[in-house]
Formats: C-alpha cells, sequence, structure tokens
C-alpha cells in the first residue's frame, strides 16, 4: 500500500469517527401492568438542574403500548432519595398521571453533567399511592465511541506500515 493510500485511508477511517453519533441507552421502565420506554444519551446535557438534587430533560418521547407521549422526566439524586418522576397524559375530560418513582440514584456525576450507566434498578412507587414495584433496566444501544474508532484505525495502520519496514531493511 503507498503513502497516499495509507494517508487516504487514515482520513477516510477518522471522517466516519466524526459522524458516529454518541452512545444511546434505551430504557424500559415495567410495573403496574404497564411498560414504558424511552432513549436518551448517556450523557444529556439536562434542560434544568437543581444542584445537589435533581436535573430534568424536556419534552422525552415516551412509549407505553401503541401510545407514544411527550413529557419531561426529572432524576432524582441520592439527597432527595434517589429516582425518577414524570407525568402521563390520560384523554380529556380525566387528568394525566404523575408518576414518582423512588429508588437509587441512576446516574453518576453532577446534576449540571449527569451521565447514565447501562444497569437494571428496582423501583417503588410514591405516587399514586400503591403498592406496585417498578424494575427500570437500562441498556447500551451499543454505538462505539469515536475516540475507539480512531484508536482501531491508528493500530491497523501501524500493522500495514509494519511489513514495508522490514522489506526495506532488507
Amino acid at each position: 500500500m503507498t503513502l497516499p493510500s495509507k494517508v487516504l485511508a487514515l482520513v477516510a477511517i477518522l471522517a466516519a469517527t466524526l459522524i458516529v453519533k454518541a452512545d444511546t441507552l434505551d430504557f424500559t421502565l415495567t410495573g403496574g401492568g404497564n411498560t414504558f420506554t424511552f432513549s436518551l444519551p448517556s450523557n444529556p446535557p439536562p434542560d434544568s438542574s437543581t444542584s445537589g438534587t435533581s436535573f430534568t430533560l424536556d419534552n422525552i418521547l415516551v412509549t407505553e403500548g401503541l401510545i407514544s407521549f411527550s413529557t419531561d422526566l426529572t432524576f432524582s439524586n441520592l439527597a432527595k432519595g434517589g429516582g425518577l418522576g414524570f407525568s402521563v397524559p390520560a384523554p380529556p375530560p380525566l387528568p394525566g398521571i404523575d408518576l414518582n418513582l423512588s429508588g437509587p440514584q441512576i446516574y453518576g456525576g453532577l446534576e449540571a453533567s449527569p451521565m447514565f450507566s447501562a444497569t437494571p434498578t428496582p423501583f417503588i412507587l410514591e405516587t399514586p399511592k400503591g403498592a406496585d414495584d417498578y424494575s427500570l433496566a437500562i441498556a447500551d444501544a451499543s454505538v462505539p465511541e469515536p475516540a475507539s474508532i480512531g484508536l482501531l484505525a491508528t493500530g491497523m495502520l501501524a500493522l500495514l506500515g509494519t511489513p514495508r519496514r522490514k522489506r526495506l531493511a532488507r
């Protein structure tokens, strides 16, 4: 492989790493006869946050069965008891329901820059009052990070250059 083609290959690989989207996590909340699903980036920028307490992501698309709706998701840290809260709309004239689930803190870092990780998490329904237990499963959507792809490309190019150096040394 000639030097110009190696450089072109390196540029193509590095360009591909720039268009890879950030890691996305798929959330599945099950309990009370319902299964809610939504996807979030692993480190989302919050729309609002209260330092040391919680952060909110606005207008997140949530699906429950065949119904999809947008809602604000609020994630709390351990100082507030941990957990997750959001509103579930109901058809008029019925009022919507606010689900407030308490449990472990499901993010790391500060509320201004949280980071989720793929893990199953148990929750208890706080409001509306009930005996329903909820379980939140967070699954990695397996999109490689750009840095990982760049490191792989650099290693492959180094391997391609090694046989040429050996031939030139003879």
